[in-house]
């Protein structure tokens, strides 16, 4: 039996900008996690933090 990976996403709007998902990683192993959602085109904000955005039309300021 393969182990569990300990690594937990949290997903949720972005706080700034509704457009935009962000995702906290947790656990001991999450930078496995952040290494699969960069490779899907995420983009770091912060330790264990990054963002998913999307661009299609201009927003409120």
């Amino acid at each position: 039996m393969t182990p569990a990976i300990d690594a937990h996403v949290r997903l949720d709007t972005h706080p700034a900008h509704p457009s935009a998902v962000q995702a906290v990683l947790t656990g001991s192993q999450a930078r496995i996690a952040l290494m699969a959602l960069e490779a899907a085109n995420w983009s770091i904000a912060a330790t264990n933090v990054l963002v998913l955005a999307r661009i299609d039309h201009e927003e409120p300021h």
